[in-house]
């Protein structure tokens, strides 16, 4: 919905049919990439939701990025730009990409923000996105995230750290 104000001070809203293509782009990617296996098709189909600027698109072109096209500057740049809408699995992403590149303070940075950011909706131009399937997986990715700085804090001695990151692991089970 887009709210237009009229000239007697009321509003309206009006309903963009155009802001679901884009989330649907990124759907019909992931079922030719996982379901029906054609990756020309996925990738076509993602990177058009990337560019309209859906995070979750963005973030699974950056995992495309990685993983079958092998340019990590593009997949970090993807990452960075879904994570500015609080995407927590491409804050995720970013704290794994960072780890392998022995930069443990960002990896932290990004981990962190993942665990703070485990609960924030997934929007897209005022359209809220309810996904079973990567909420299913936030369970998972959250708890490994949540365990990875509990591991880091008991490592420096930060007990209430620990603690704090602990409590959300066995929380979120």
């Amino acid at each position: 919905q887009k709210k237009i104000d009229k000239k007697d001070g009321s509003s309206i809203y009006v309903f963009n049919p155009n802001n679901y293509r884009y989330i649907s782009y990124n759907d019909l990617g992931l079922i030719y990439l996982i379901d029906m296996l054609d990756k020309e098709k996925g990738l076509k189909e993602i990177k058009e939701s990337a560019f309209a600027e859906y995070p979750f698109g963005q973030n699974n072109f950056g995992l495309i990025n990685t993983i079958y096209l092998g340019n990590k500057k593009n997949a970090k740049y993807l990452f960075k730009k879904s994570s500015k809408h609080n995407f927590w699995l491409s804050e995720f992403n970013l704290s794994e990409m960072y780890e392998k590149e022995n930069k443990r303070m960002k990896s932290l940075e990004y981990l962190t923000r993942a665990s703070e950011h485990e609960n924030e909706p997934l929007i897209y131009r005022g359209i809220t996105r309810h996904d079973k399937r990567l909420e299913i997986s936030k369970i998972f990715i959250i708890c490994y995230t949540n365990l990875k700085l509990t591991s880091h804090y008991f490592s420096e001695s930060k007990y209430d750290e620990c603690k704090k990151y602990f409590t959300k692991t066995i929380n979120n089970l």
